[in-house]
């Protein structure tokens, strides 16, 4: 296997255990006993690589744990702790099972191999002990949640296949796909800084079932549920323009429906993203943005002046004081409504992942939806006008062409300063610190000025006088 040959992939290694952590997979050669390396390709997900590479070249069904702290002294590298789930395992060339109570020092050829073992065994135990929260750390964990799937589908006639595929996986968070005799089952389990999404998965699936996956089983101890997979597709750069426009027109109808509901969809953990809260982040969030450029080393993009940063501001103020004027009420909306969580079929569209969902003005969320598009379709204005049409159409049924036509207008400002404005990093003075957040922060900051300025300049032509 040319590990060395895999592109943008680290070679993390791995602790696969077995018997309830009584056994480990090894190497062996004549220099000692090692640890097998696993490729992990970066900017995707450990769990699923991990499971398929260990399912694929050795015919070993396994579920991730955890990783080791990556930061630790002790290790120069990244290990990945694993458990087999499988009930008899297979000889796996060039490795061998062996009794963790065998094993000494003297044995490795790395002795961050040995210790990271121990340390591994050490943290299941926490797991196990509830001394640290983490239900998915501990050994056992899979074959406790399968008997519970098996157990919460048996009513409705399913039964599981023995198949299944862990897409995520940590001690907090769990994703996995269960095989059945009919549709696949999905179980999905939440812990920080997402837990917000549990309560709103549950009341979503109570409230609004035509628009998310049906929830069967929900376990508040794990803030875990298990969801009946939705068939359909996700709608993609090839897909032909009516799948979109589906996707824009179901948008349309779920929100419409959670009208009225405003205050329902904050007390389950949707973030608040009303005007008259948004308009109060404004200022303190300008504050940190002129110390986050001032603080900029790079010279390119130029980082905005205090100036800029004040017309920006007043510009922002003035725009969010309109969009409290307009009568298109709060609904339901999604921060990140990437093609990832939407599953199209051919009557309509499955809305998926809410931990980032708000209360407050719809056309947000159209307007993410848009830039998705942009960046699959660029410079594609017809099947933009043409997905506007279709999602402003069912808004035309409540308010006037106008009055959409003006929010329309606005809301390319108002969802960057929303989206950037929502999330914690710029409150976390820890986040500021960080390379990235603010990076992030400034890259926003900057798209808001572009669409300022635009809809400065669009207000300048129209206040022209005509010369003839």
């Amino acid at each position: 296997m040319q590990f060395q040959q895999q592109i943008d992939a680290d070679l993390d290694r791995v602790i696969l255990l077995a018997s309830k952590g009584a056994e480990v997979l090894v190497r062996h050669d004549h220099a000692g006993l090692g640890l097998p390396d696993v490729p992990i390709p970066r900017r995707q997900r450990v769990a699923e690589n991990l499971t398929s590479f260990m399912r694929r070249e050795w015919s070993q069904d396994a579920v991730s744990l955890f990783a080791l702290n990556p930061n630790s002294r002790e290790y120069e590298r990244r290990y990945q702790v694993a458990e087999s789930t499988a009930a008899e395992r297979s000889s796996i060339a060039g490795f061998r099972w062996v009794s963790v109570s065998s094993l000494a020092e003297s044995q490795f050829q790395e002795l961050a191999d040995y210790k990271a073992i121990a340390s591994a065994l050490a943290r299941c135990e926490e797991y196990a002990a509830l001394r640290e929260h983490g239900p998915f750390g501990k050994l056992g964990w899979f074959a406790e949640l399968t008997e519970w799937v098996r157990d919460q589908i048996r009513p409705a006639g399913l039964t599981l296949s023995g198949r299944f595929t862990q897409l995520n996986g940590s001690p907090t968070f769990s994703l996995v796909r269960f095989e059945t005799n009919g549709p696949a089952i999905w179980f999905k389990a939440v812990g920080e800084p997402n837990l917000r999404e549990y309560p709103i998965t549950l009341a979503l699936a109570k409230y609004f079932p035509a628009f998310v996956p049906r929830v069967i089983a929900a376990r508040e101890d794990w803030n875990g549920w298990l969801a009946i997979e939705a068939g359909g597709t996700q709608p993609t750069e090839h897909s032909d323009v009516c799948v979109w426009t589906r996707v824009a027109t179901t948008l349309a109808e779920f929100q419409i429906a959670s009208v009225g509901q405003t205050l329902q969809l904050l007390d389950t953990g949707c973030r608040d993203a009303r005007v008259s809260s948004v308009l109060g982040l404004v200022e303190p969030f300008f504050e940190v943005i002129a110390e986050l450029m001032e603080r900029q080393t790079k010279e390119s993009p130029p980082p905005l002046s205090r100036n800029e940063l004040l017309t920006l501001r007043t510009h922002l103020q003035d725009t969010l004081a309109e969009a409290a004027d307009c009568e298109i009420p709060n609904a339901i909306g999604h921060f990140d409504p990437n093609p990832c969580n939407i599953v199209a079929n051919r009557d309509r569209c499955i809305f998926l992942d809410w931990a980032e969902a708000y209360a407050g003005p719809p056309f947000l969320t159209f307007r993410y939806l848009l830039e998705h598009l942009h960046r699959l379709r660029q410079h594609d204005e017809p099947w933009e006008r043409t997905l506007t049409a279709a999602y402003a159409d069912h808004w035309c049924l409540f308010f006037s062409p106008h009055e959409i036509a003006r929010t329309l207008r606005t809301s390319p400002l108002f969802a960057v300063f929303a989206y950037a404005a929502s999330g914690d990093a710029w409150r976390d003075p820890a986040c500021r610190c960080q390379a990235e957040p603010p990076r992030l922060l400034r890259s926003l900051t900057r798209r808001m000025k572009r669409e300022s300025d635009l809809l400065m300049a669009d207000d300048a032509r129209k206040s022209a006088p005509c010369l003839r």
